[in-house]
């Protein structure tokens, strides 16, 4: 799944209505003859060009023959996509289809070698890493974004609980982003969300020197009721992998060479006491 205007949400679905129909061995235009459907509409279907109404998944689901708990996964799906509610807060599809699949997730894992993840940054943190992003957006767009990316922090400590394993560069640490005052109170708050029980925090130092981190940084998305995806953003857009297992792979051994979060707490604790 590549970067795009094409909202995910459609491509997901699509994605997931042509595997069904794929396992029962119908063509798309036998598909269309059960279903009295234009074999160019199914296929629309399917590529995400065309939400099918949840009426109309419905019965297709019933022609591939989806039942159970698989369905009503696909349904809950479905409904998401066609409803697609769009916050006053989101500023672009990326932003939207990110919120939109971490709020579906129950476990966020990921490497980040250069920034911290959004769901640990401060407001005086993520407003200096935006600006350095882009040295020309506007001071709207920025409060606009931020906005959008605070809004997910509450997840880590609610009721409906996020799960986070963030593996950060030694170097996520020492960069004084936004200034020294700036980069001590982000500090602090990394180490109250290392105190949260949803929050593991793994510092790869470094002392670990080449590991399966250096091709950058990369996120994992865990779903209870669909297959987990793997994350990266380009200057060019977000891209999304489903075949998440390179990157589950590259983070296990990464992982292994990272500090305990005992030593990572330690570290940060330290690097909080340089940063004047």
């Amino acid at each position: 799944m590549g970067p795009g205007e094409t909202t995910l949400h459609g491509r997901l679905l699509g994605a997931r209505i042509r595997e069904k129909r794929q396992a029962t061995g119908l063509t798309l235009v036998e598909a269309s003859k059960r279903m009295k459907r234009r074999p160019s509409s199914l296929s629309r279907w399917e590529t995400g060009d065309r939400i099918p109404h949840p009426a109309e998944l419905l019965y297709a689901l019933e022609v591939y023959g989806v039942r159970g708990g698989e369905r009503d996964a696909l349904m809950r799906l479905g409904e998401e996509a066609y409803e697609r509610p769009e916050s006053p807060d989101v500023v672009s599809v990326a932003v939207a289809d990110y919120d939109w699949l971490e709020r579906r997730a129950y476990r966020v894992e990921g490497v980040w070698d250069v920034a911290l993840p959004g769901l640990l940054q401060t407001p005086d943190y993520a407003r200096a890493v935006l600006k350095a992003w882009d040295p020309a957006v506007g001071k709207e767009r920025i409060e606009r974004t931020l906005a959008a990316r605070m809004a997910r922090r509450p997840r880590l400590a609610g009721d409906d609980v996020l799960e986070l394993c963030a593996i950060l560069g030694e170097g996520t640490l020492r960069a004084a982003v936004g200034g020294p005052e700036v980069m001590r109170a982000q500090l602090l708050h990394l180490l109250d969300c290392a105190a949260l029980p949803s929050v593991e925090l793994r510092i790869l130092p470094f002392a670990a020197g080449a590991h399966a981190g250096f091709a950058g940084r990369f996120t994992i998305l865990r779903f209870r009721d669909d297959r987990d995806l793997a994350h990266i953003t380009t200057r060019g857009g977000d891209i999304y992998f489903e075949d998440a297992v390179p990157f589950d792979q590259a983070q296990r051994r990464i992982k292994a060479v990272a500090l305990s979060q005992k030593e990572s707490v330690a570290m940060i604790a330290a690097a909080t006491k340089e940063m004047t």
